[in-house]
């Protein structure tokens, strides 16, 4: 956390100028002799202010070198005197942290996200269990990322967010919000089951009545998409009946989704009912002609009844769209092998070697058709 954000904030350490102190400045508390020994940032802004109003006398306040630290601490949070700046804040002001909070807070009333960022960063920098600082930090966030056009940077402040929330819960598990916003963060990235779970757990503990409304509407609405997410995980880890159960019922409202019939043709694959694979896969073709991944299960499934001729057609198909595709390239090349076409075979598992040297399936498939070669000479 914090280093994917500071690209997109680091121009603004340009707008920060650092002083040092003469020896024999006079400082009115003994405590803040480390000023003397550390390059103190200021704010260009508060550098100019001086020569805008005509002073020729430049007497910055312990407040404002605080401000300026402040800024660098949100801005770096590896800075070489992180340390130092910790130690002045804290002897300037025990409570600094409620301070950069209110700052940050009136920053983020003022629509100046980027600087509310700053601060709140500089809280979770110094102090990185202060829920407050957490809390606010992951808002803003959230609040750069709606407005981002670029979608990079909009997932990069999300991905921010995200984690910070996800602090708050392992550091702070009674903190309803936290699990509030992060449902809604899961489900924008289509982790259907993990909203809900972090849904149920917020409405285990206090929340205001608009927000609880909200939350059981929105599991209403992502019912079928949690059922969806639970079928095909039960598909991935091979507990297709159960998997099966979970998913064919959705057919009925989503007969088109093209996904969901890929799971069910996977999971019929995978118990041996090849045929009725075929027909979702087939049906899949109809909503998407091109999804390679279907055109190779297709390849895979004719393989598996010996109709050679189509699964050699399919993969071939795959292959038309998807040509660096070492997994299709080495299906294709078994297929050849169970065909006897060795010659065939050796030059698409070459192909398939030089675009993944370290793929152990291919290294397998070509040290067994060496043997084939070997025992043909023989």
């Amino acid at each position: 956390m914090l280093e994917r954000i500071e690209k997109h904030i680091k121009d603004r350490l340009e707008k920060i100028m650092f002083i040092e102190l003469r020896k024999d400045v006079h400082l009115s508390d003994s405590k803040f002799e480390i000023l003397k020994e550390i390059p103190i940032p200021i704010s260009i802004n508060e550098l100019v202010k001086p020569i805008q109003e005509g002073q020729t006398d430049y007497n910055f306040s312990l407040a404002s070198m605080a401000r300026g630290m402040i800024m660098v601490i949100g801005l770096d949070h590896k800075f070489k005197y992180i340390d130092d700046y910790k130690k002045f804040l804290y002897e300037f002001d025990e409570n600094i942290l409620n301070y950069i909070a209110y700052e940050g807070l009136k920053f983020a009333d003022e629509k100046n996200f980027y600087d509310a960022l700053i601060y709140f960063k500089a809280i979770v920098t110094l102090e990185n269990t202060d829920i407050n600082g957490l809390y606010n930090y992951a808002r803003i966030c959230e609040d750069i990322a709606q407005k981002q056009e670029d979608e990079s940077i909009k997932t990069e402040f999300n991905k921010e967010g995200v984690e910070s929330l996800e602090i708050i819960t392992e550091k702070y598990p009674d903190f309803s919000l936290s699990y509030y916003h992060l449902g809604f963060h899961y489900v924008k990235d289509k982790t259907f089951k993990k909203a809900e779970l972090t849904w149920s757990k917020c409405l285990e503990l206090e929340i205001d009545e608009e927000k609880r409304k909200e939350i059981l509407i929105n599991l209403k609405e992502i019912k079928d998409q949690i059922q969806y997410e639970e079928g095909y995980t039960l598909i991935l880890e091979n507990k297709v009946s159960l998997g099966l159960e979970k998913l064919i019922p959705l057919i009925e409202r989503y007969g088109d989704w093209w996904n969901l019939l890929f799971f069910i043709g996977l999971g019929y694959r995978q118990i041996g009912e090849v045929n009725r694979s075929i027909e979702y896969f087939k049906r899949i073709l109809t909503i998407k002609p091109t999804q390679v991944d279907t055109l190779n299960e297709l390849g895979l499934c004719y393989a598996m009844i010996r109709d050679f001729e189509k699964s050699e057609k399919y993969f071939k198909k795959a292959l038309q769209f998807k040509s660096q595709d070492n997994e299709i390239l080495c299906n294709l090349g078994m297929l050849y092998i169970e065909m006897g076409k060795i010659d065939e075979a050796e030059d698409i598992f070459y192909k398939s070697i030089q675009i993944n040297p370290e793929d152990p399936i291919t290294k397998e498939c070509i040290k067994q058709l060496n043997v084939m070669k070997e025992n043909t000479i023989n």
